[in-house]
């Protein structure tokens, strides 16, 4: 065999030492750096997430406890990081002996996955930073102690509760929190994350827009009948809101002979199986017929698979059933994000000889202020959308002074948005020089920043009201309990009174119209309970509940 040849330039490299080592180290430079480049691309790094959070889900978002309020996503909007940013600032400014609270939400959401979008999120961040600047610097709700805000997110469809059950545990000492407020949707996911933090952690849960009749039931329970210990709400519940809707359909005039109820059959999601409960019963009335239409909404989508499209589908097959049933009013029993496709397919349907069509629906049909489906199809004429809402900006009218209602909302309104009481003209005192909120007026119209603001007050005023404090987190749930009767305290949707299943008493509801820019305006203020509650009662009179 002939002699093997050798390459010359590896004979010069061997020849020269340190020529070798300077290859080397460029040849292992290069690799390094051009594998990391190519791995990064091929497998981009994971998000990274802050303390008392992990990544989870998909897309990739962060669960758990905002501790450092960081950004739950990469892609976060612009007016989230300003209130993350805001939520910090007001928690850095806290001295001395403080307890926590904890908004908990669904703060990562999916487009065309999730029922809830960016958009509708940010009120109930500023209603919670507004109970918070009014605790911390005014004399609205007491003094001390001082009062911090964490915003802790469940993920996409309320995916990771049990994860952020799991850090608001392992947070719980460390950042004296006192009570969870918020929790978003009444869906089966919101109920078992409820039923956690009272069985594992003993604090009071103060929902703000949970409606679901049973959402106040632990799920663990096989009869069904065991409440939830620690569980309270700021919020009438569906049974409530259809009642106030029965209310104001009686109203009208010519009488609703025939009614429609849209309802959606999907399992797991106790708002609409509640509403639509309710609403096949509570609609019933002499000389008027009540159709059920029922559909089915999509309960667990991957991102991008087209909600809309899903439930275009059947409302074009409901079609001309409900053009059969020709009805006066329709009560549209299902998520107010999907009142889009519903409005969309009707208009744009065969038409049936129904010049317009009367819509009515609960209160998450405030999460459709914005659809461009919805607003055009009122801009048409042939729909007009009214909703029972929670709350509502204008609820209390506009007189002056008003009642001590109107006054309580004033108050809150003035610390909302920084300007003047809207009544007496004057600036809101602080107890020191502070910098006031800026929101903006036009946020308060799905009410929702009213209901987290007021949530956040029974927190907060459970938490002074506890000596003890976290030694023994379970007394707040006893304190909380004690407000009713002349103990009421002052919210901006109402005065917010308990009964003892920890469902609100004498709280109105207003049904409120929508129009095609998405402006809101209340047209009727109805009491389900009956009685309207407007004041603290006089001593040895009768005007509030549970006197």
């Amino acid at each position: 065999m002939p002699p093997a040849v050798g390459n010359p330039r590896f004979g010069r490299l061997r020849r020269h030492p340190v020529l070798s080592l300077l290859a080397a180290l460029v040849i292992l430079t290069g690799l390094v750096f051009g594998g990391r480049w190519g791995y990064d691309r091929l497998f981009p790094p994971s998000l990274t997430c802050g303390t008392g959070m992990t990544a989870t889900g998909t897309p990739l978002a962060c669960a758990g406890v905002n501790i450092d309020s960081g950004p739950f996503t990469d892609h976060e909007p612009a007016r989230m990081r300003e209130l993350e940013h805001m939520v910090k600032s007001a928690n850095d400014a806290v001295k001395g002996p403080y307890t926590s609270i904890v908004l908990m939400l669904d703060l990562s959401p999916v487009s065309d996955v999730d029922t809830l979008t960016y958009d509708s999120l940010y009120p109930n961040i500023e209603g919670a930073l507004t109970a918070v600047w009014r605790a911390n610097n005014t004399a609205a709700y007491g003094s001390t102690p001082a009062i911090k805000l964490y915003l802790a997110n469940m993920g996409s469809q309320y995916a990771s509760w049990d994860h952020t059950v799991a850090e608001l545990k392992e947070q719980m000492s460390a950042e004296r929190i006192s009570a969870v407020v918020g929790l978003g949707q009444s869906t089966e996911q919101t109920r078992r994350a409820a039923a956690a933090i009272s069985t594992q952690l003993h604090i009071p849960v103060i929902g703000s827009t949970v409606t679901g009749d049973s959402m106040n039931l632990d799920p663990s329970d096989p009869t069904g009948k065991k409440q939830i210990v620690d569980m309270f709400r700021v919020s009438p519940t569906n049974a409530d809101s259809v009642i106030a809707a029965n209310q104001y359909v009686s109203t009208l005039k010519p009488a609703v002979t025939s009614l429609a109820v849209v309802a959606d059959s999907v399992t797991g999601d106790d708002y609409t199986q509640t509403l639509a409960d309710a609403a096949k019963i509570k609609f019933k009335a002499p000389n008027r017929t009540v159709t059920v239409l029922p559909y089915t909404s999509p309960s667990d989508l991957p991102a991008g698979s087209g909600r809309q499209d899903y439930l275009v589908q059947q409302f074009n097959l409901m079609h001309a059933n409900l053009c059969q049933a020709a009805p006066s009013v329709v009560y549209f029993a299902g998520r107010g994000r999907d009142l889009g496709a519903f409005v969309e397919n009707w208009v744009q349907g065969a038409p049936c000889g129904i010049p317009q069509l009367h819509i009515l629906a609960g209160d998450d049909a405030s999460e459709s202020i914005r659809d461009k489906g919805v607003l055009n199809g009122i801009a048409s004429g042939r729909v007009t959308v009214a909703y029972t809402a929670l709350a509502s900006p204008d609820e209390w009218g506009k007189d002056c002074p008003g009642s001590d209602a109107k006054h309580n909302y004033d108050q809150f309104w003035a610390a909302f948005t920084g300007r003047p009481d809207p009544c007496t003209g004057q600036p809101l005192t602080a107890d020191k020089e502070v910098a006031t909120l800026t929101f903006d007026p036009a946020d308060l119209g799905s009410g929702q920043a009213m209901l987290t603001h007021d949530a956040a007050v029974a927190a907060i005023s459970a938490g002074r009201r506890d000596a003890v404090g976290l030694k023994n987190p379970g007394l707040e749930t006893g304190i909380l309990h004690q407000f009713y009767c002349a103990q009421m305290l002052p919210g901006a949707s109402g005065w917010l009174s308990f009964r003892t299943d920890g469902t609100p008493a004498g709280k109105p509801t207003p049904v409120v119209q929508l129009g095609s820019d998405g402006s809101t305006r209340t047209i009727a203020l109805t009491w389900p309970d009956g009685t309207p509650n407007l004041s603290l009662p006089q001593r040895g009179g009768k005007g509030a509940p549970g006197c």
